[in-house]
């Protein structure tokens, strides 16, 4: 390897250092106030010493995150900026102690060596050496079995994650099941809902379950197969006779393209072929260029007489796709990297028929103007800024309802929706969209100021008895291996194509009363939940908004089958 390699090497393991630094930091920052400003608290009651304990507890907790989340050779680096006079010798016992013991001792030895009177911290600390007669030894034996008590990093995040997978994969594999075939023979038995010609706003297709990164906010962490279906003219034929926009999606398809291109040259009605990628094709400009040349191809084939069509790209684009990893030779990488990112936005406004949506995940930079300057996407601005180009910022949308900033109390709009160009290409909007992040899969591990959560409106839809329009999309997503599935509930499974035909299926979803209460949040559900399970007030406490705890309610098959009996009765 040069000199000249050796040294951009090291430029850029710095470059990624600041950013490996700057967001684990914020991590860190946010737990400890969410933790400090009574989190901690909440979690010791009803000891009667909570009050006392959440302090010290809470920086036990700190010592653990770091272990868990920032490697060692950094964690002074994070540190040294909070190293203020106040909290100057919990970063050093922090950064110095080897196990949670030595960090309980040494704070403990610490207020014990200090003149008082003192900080609130001190005076705790005093009172429980008091009530237990001044023995410190005693008193850190009590801390550290209370900290076991709460059960926290008592596994390893990989650990958990298995055990999450495996219990998915169980869930997934009830899927058609005795239940659920017992379920759909009740649905069947319904009246029809006449329609002349079913039309839905969008259908989905799933030709493949899987994606080769592992990324912390995902869904999914175990994916169902998908048995491979070579010629699946059969849903070809039922999306472009019910619809004029389709989804393709399922994790990553860049390795499934052949199935996109087919589709389009296949149905001649729809006019918006969308498609979800995570952008780690776009290796280089040659790479990138060849999937967008093939894409456009695909467009120009459809034969003479047909409808003009167009592509939506949509490109995963956030804090956790962007992620800044240590690899397995303790090199510091970008999960996928912004510059690949920056060779689509780069290419696709060239394409007139390809209109390319980056799809972000709200956080706290989405409640201002920050958004577009800070985190990933002020990376992306950089990267292309480097090349020579100019981002200008056309519009922002806010979000319809008032959300709460991550780690806060407080509220407000957030930038929902937005569009910018290029300067080389004023005619050619990219668009930005971005959506909240529900606690299924991996994102069941997320920490709370991560993202934004949906807390309040879950707390308006509990107070209303339906909410039209604000439920489960309906709609229908089709997996190659003939499975009908609610599009944004894919655990509600409608049969299979292949072997029931569609129009069984399609009479199933417009009569299905499960389906029908989930798009409209039926408080229903919530009642006959609990008539089977007794742990309804566990669920609306964890859940991360509404999406999130009626799929809870009803991911279940044997819980599905009742819920439409007591619908249905």
């Amino acid at each position: 390897m040069s000199l000249n390699s050796v040294s951009v090497t090291e430029t850029r393991q710095q470059q990624l250092q600041a950013l490996y630094l700057e967001n684990r930091r914020e991590r860190f920052k946010s737990e400890i106030n969410r933790l400090t400003g009574g989190g901690m608290q909440q979690l010791l009651e009803p000891h009667p010493e909570a009050a006392d304990l959440s302090f010290l507890l809470t920086y036990v907790y700190a010592w653990h995150w770091l272990q868990q989340h920032v490697a060692v050779e950094y964690q002074p680096a994070l540190l040294a900026p909070f190293k203020g006079a106040a909290r100057a010798f919990l970063m050093d016992l922090l950064e110095a102690s080897e196990s949670a013991d030595d960090f309980v001792r040494a704070y403990i030895d610490h207020w014990l060596a200090a003149a008082g009177p003192g900080p609130a911290q001190r005076e705790q600390l005093f009172r429980l050496l008091h009530s237990r007669g001044e023995d410190p030894h005693r008193l850190s034996g009590d801390i550290l079995e209370i900290w076991q008590g709460l059960d926290l990093f008592s596994e390893p995040d990989q650990r958990r994650y298995a055990q999450i997978a495996r219990i998915e994969r169980n869930r997934y594999g009830e899927t058609l099941g005795e239940a659920d075939r017992e379920r759909l023979a009740l649905v069947d038995r319904l009246p029809d809902v006449p329609s002349a010609r079913q039309q839905f706003d969008k259908l989905g297709l799933i030709p493949h379950m899987g994606c080769p990164q592992t990324c912390r906010h995902c869904m999914f962490i175990w994916r169902p197969f998908v048995r491979s279906e070579e010629n699946p003219d059969r849903l070809y034929e039922l999306v472009d006779k019910h619809t004029q926009s389709v989804l393709f999606t399922g994790g990553d398809l860049t390795r499934h393209m052949t199935h996109f291109y087919r589709a389009i040259g296949k149905m001649r009605h729809v006019r918006t072929f969308a498609i979800l990628l995570n952008g780690d094709f776009a290796e280089d400009p040659g790479q990138t260029k060849a999937l967008l040349d093939a894409m456009q191809q695909a467009l120009e084939s459809r034969p003479a007489g047909w409808p003009r069509a167009r592509i939506l790209l949509q490109i995963s684009f956030d804090e956790f796709h962007q992620e800044v990893l240590i690899d397995k030779h303790g090199q510091l990488r970008e999960r996928i990297p912004v510059a690949k990112i920056a060779n689509i936005v780069e290419l696709a406004p060239r394409y007139k028929d390809i209109q390319l949506a980056l799809l972000h995940k709200q956080n706290r930079l989405n409640f201002s103007m920050d958004l577009f300057h800070k985190g990933v996407f002020g990376r992306l601005a950089q990267e292309l800024g480097q090349r020579g180009h100019q981002l200008q910022i056309l519009s922002t949308a806010p979000s319809e309802r008032i959300k709460t900033l991550p780690g806060s109390t407080q509220s407000g709009q957030l930038i929902k929706d937005a569009s910018f160009v290029l300067q080389g290409y004023p005619d050619s909007p990219i668009l930005l969209t971005s959506s909240t992040i529900d606690a299924y899969g991996r994102a069941e591990l997320l920490e709370e100021g991560e993202s934004v959560r949906e807390k309040a409106f879950l707390v308006e839809v509990l107070g209303r008895a339906r909410s039209p329009g604000q439920g489960f999309d309906t709609d229908l997503m089709l997996w190659f291996n003939g499975w009908a599935t609610l599009f944004s509930a894919v655990h509600i499974c409608l049969g299979n194509v292949y072997e029931e035909g569609a129009e069984l299926v399609l009479a199933r979803q417009r009569k299905d009363p499960l389906s029908l209460a989930l798009s409209g949040f039926d408080h229903r559900l919530l009642d006959f939940y609990a008539e089977k399970k007794d742990d309804l007030d566990a669920l609306v406490a964890t859940a991360t908004g509404p999406h999130h705890l009626f799929h809870q309610l009803t991911q279940d098959a044997e819980m599905r089958l009742h819920m439409t009996r007591r619908l249905i009765g």
